[in-house]
């Protein structure tokens, strides 16, 4: 364990609950939205969904042979009805026949009435390339590429609109040679999303007491010009990071004081102002069976409970494994919580949670 102090994220006043404490939401459901036992496309992961003109959105990346391996392209799916039936599949990037350029991986956000979606490009696994801004057109089928908004940061986490009309991009670069892999803030210039976007170091990578931290996907709350930043770490505990000027300086590391495995997180906030964090709960090194989301109360900035949201194997799917990269968005009075669904033989398929928000 290292020296660094511990984030005050969860209530002091209550202990964190054991697995067994932990409830599932009433009236929450499974949802398939896009089957891999029948694609043709052996791979997916890192799911996005957004809620959009009534519908819900829900895009992937796929690659033809292994990840990120092959072809890597962008498809999505969306959703006329909450869920319940979906639309075939669309590609947003990419092409099936190339094997020189990989689109992975998607982030949908809608701004000002249009859909869009931030994707990074790679050579290869890890060997990025640039991040690009694509934008839906008239229907599903019509996406087009808009601009180059950044360098070679891996951005797996949706954009947020701060409050000083900047919008927010978690973002990490990998190691590289002899350069770390390190967590950053992407900062738009304002409105304009398709200019290039600003980055902002959490920490010199390069000082030779900097932390290290293996594949540090990344994900923000927001509140004011408070930003707090939540970062997975392969070998070690998970941590935050604290930002007080809308990202432009940053604090950490911290301890993040849950039980948080190895994987990606998704950090949000309810329309009634309470946060949420999702992640898989720790149940040893990869094993991610257990997709769990903390909620605070209404006005409080810690975290006081926590929900199991996909464990082991699903009732409503009939099929279950393994639950992780989540991502959420909130439609009509229910939290649509997306993830990759892994079953044995490596099959992948995109499924959601849809959870009513007023039993949370």
């Amino acid at each position: 364990m290292s020296n660094y102090e511990t984030y005050p994220l969860w209530n002091p006043r209550l202990p964190y609950p054991s697995e067994n404490e932990m409830p599932f939401p009433q009236g929450m459901g499974h949802i398939l939205a896009h089957d891999g036992r029948v694609d043709i496309l052996p791979f997916l992961h890192d799911v996005s969904i957004a809620a959009f003109e009534g519908r819900i959105y829900l895009a992937w990346y796929n690659s033809t042979d292994a990840e990120i391996w092959g072809s890597s392209l962008i498809r999505g799916r969306s959703s006329a009805d909450g869920g319940n039936s979906w639309s075939e599949p669309y590609t947003v990037a990419g092409r099936i026949d190339s094997s020189e350029e990989h689109f992975v991986p998607v982030n949908l956000f809608p701004r000002r009435g249009v859909l869009h979606a931030t994707v990074t490009e790679m050579a290869g696994k890890n060997m990025t390339t640039g991040l690009h801004l694509f934008t839906r057109g008239a229907g599903d089928n019509d996406w087009t590429f808009t601009a180059r908004i950044g360098e070679g940061f891996i951005c797996n986490t949706v954009p947020q609109l701060m409050d000083n009309g900047n919008y927010l991009s978690p973002a990490w670069m990998p190691m590289k040679q002899e350069t770390p892999a390190f967590p950053a803030a992407l900062i738009s210039q304002g409105d304009d999303i398709a200019k290039p976007w600003r980055c902002r170091f959490f920490y010199d990578p390069l000082h030779p007491q900097a932390v290290r931290i293996r594949c540090p996907e990344t994900t923000f709350s927001l509140k004011g010009p408070q930003i707090t930043a939540y970062v997975r770490n392969d070998e070690g505990p998970s941590y935050v990071f604290q930002s007080n000027d809308y990202a432009e300086t940053w604090k950490g590391p911290y301890i993040n004081p849950m039980t948080v495995g190895n994987s990606k997180l998704f950090a949000g906030k309810l329309k009634d102002g309470r946060n949420y964090l999702i992640y898989n709960a720790d149940r040893g090194y990869f094993i991610r069976t257990l997709l769990v989301m903390a909620v605070s109360d209404p006005g409080e900035g810690q975290y006081s409970r926590v929900y199991k949201i996909f464990e082991d194997d699903s009732a409503d799917l009939g099929r279950g494994s393994i639950w992780f990269y989540p991502t959420a968005c909130e439609e009509e009075g229910f939290l649509y919580v997306g993830c990759t669904l892994q079953e044995p033989g490596n099959i992948r398929s995109a499924v959601a949670a849809k959870i009513p928000t007023s039993s949370l």
